[in-house]
């Protein structure tokens, strides 16, 4: 279920050195039959502005109450709709005390008029998340195909509301619609908000991303999911670089602790650091241990999952060194998780009008995933296929307009650099 390994087991005395660490989680698949969870609370919230016209705000009407029939009656639901005013069309309560026709009454409601005032609607929703009962946790969905014009519009200031809501279980994911939605605002709230950010610039792709959200929220196999990573000998540690997004970490001069979130019925992913190592001079020592313990919950049972494991690094005389082979897993890994900047240099090269230069990013990073696959031949089937999927993804970029490309290349960012499929690709 869990596992950690080291790029390699045996480095230089006297040289400083870098080494890269992979933690990786398997998740147990759910049962098939009719399960008990935790109640779970989803909080929708749903730009309304005139741009939503011509089917968008429609589609996204029937998608919700759709999928408001995989909530248990024991889970919460809201729907808040705004353009430069809100509309509570929903207040949270449990789907029990909710009827179907209630349910139809209140989603008929939303029709489409006004201009874009994310932040006004987006407290609204953060007012009746936190209406949840203690302990349950909250996911809100922010909808929105504009640009935020009236109220807050600083994309960082939106993201600091998103991540107070974070100390009160509320995690944020958004949704943009077309190719009008600003995806500077929408990923900073995702980003801060400790959740995802979807494009859907084909309006119907909004399906595939509400549903993974939903999906992410109903389907937990594991939750609180945390790992400490402590170098024994701290002296001769610099620092401990995650490579890739955490929802949270904290480190001191010995060890990195962190928050790897949740996993999802049978989901399988890596996480990243590197060891940044000062030169560790010759028979001061023979061997530098490297601890690692994680721990998280099964979601179905409350039952607690741990492992712990010490990976021994072989510090060995420079004379007549013979290194041991890399990992070439953990080599991969690193590789990939940095596609997630690329990606992002190249979103913001489109957003400032160069795009030859973007693409010229995305094409080099292309050739980079080609050249790992055909060198490296040792790769267990999960990184493989990660691999493979990225430089799937790096030539569909290459395909997209000038105006799609910015708003793609973000959301890819954002799921490269939380090892996370593309929803899209679900059957």
């Amino acid at each position: 279920m869990f596992n950690a390994r080291l790029e390699t087991t045996k480095i230089k005395a006297g040289q400083p050195r870098t080494l890269g660490l992979l933690i990786e989680a398997a998740a147990p698949q759910l049962p098939s039959q009719t399960i008990t969870r935790s109640p779970q609370a989803i909080v929708f919230v749903v730009d309304r502005s005139g741009s939503m016209g011509g089917g968008r705000l429609e589609l996204i009407k029937a998608t919700i109450g759709q999928m408001i029939g995989q909530l248990s009656p024991a889970d919460y639901i809201s729907v808040i709709s705004f353009d430069t005013e809100v509309e509570i069309n929903l207040p949270l309560m449990e789907k029990a005390t909710l009827d179907a026709a209630q349910l139809r009454r209140e989603l008929a409601q939303l029709e489409p008029g006004g201009s874009t005032n994310i932040e006004l609607g987006y407290r609204f929703g953060l007012a009746e998340a936190a209406k949840a009962p203690s302990g349950v946790e909250t996911k809100l969905i922010l909808l929105s195909d504009g640009h935020a014009n009236a109220g807050i519009t600083d994309p960082a200031a939106l993201g600091q509301l998103a991540a107070l809501a974070t100390e009160h279980l509320v995690s944020t994911s958004t949704i943009g619609i077309g190719t009008g939605f600003d995806e500077t605002i929408l990923a900073s709230v995702a980003y801060s908000g400790q959740g995802n950010h979807f494009a859907a610039v084909a309006v119907e792709e909004a399906v595939a991303g509400l549903q993974d959200e939903i999906d992410g929220l109903l389907e937990r196999s594991i939750r609180n999911l945390m790992c400490t990573i402590e170098v024994e000998h701290p002296q001769y540690l610099k620092t401990i670089i995650p490579i890739g997004y955490l929802p949270q970490y904290e480190q001191d001069n010995r060890s990195l602790k962190a928050n790897l979130g949740a996993l999802v019925s049978g989901e399988e992913r890596g996480w990243a650091f590197v060891l940044d190592l000062k030169a560790i001079p010759e028979s001061q020592i023979a061997m530098l241990g490297v601890r690692v313990t994680i721990m998280g919950e099964n979601a179905l049972t409350g039952e607690m999952l741990n492992y712990a494991d010490t990976l021994n690094i072989e510090v060995a005389s420079p004379q007549n060194f013979v290194a041991d082979p890399i990992d070439e897993d953990v080599l991969a890994e690193l590789a990939i998780f940095k596609m997630a900047g690329v990606k992002e240099s190249a979103a913001q090269a489109a957003r400032n009008g160069s795009f030859d230069e973007a693409r010229n990013l995305i094409l080099n990073a292309q050739h980079d995933t080609a050249e790992l696959l055909r060198q490296l031949d040792k790769l267990t089937p999960r990184v493989r296929l990660r691999i493979l999927a990225e430089n799937r993804e790096l030539a569909e970029l290459l395909g997209f307009t000038d105006i799609e490309f910015a708003k793609r290349a973000t959301e890819s960012s954002f799921r490269s650099a939380r090892s996370k499929p593309n929803p899209r690709d679900k059957n």
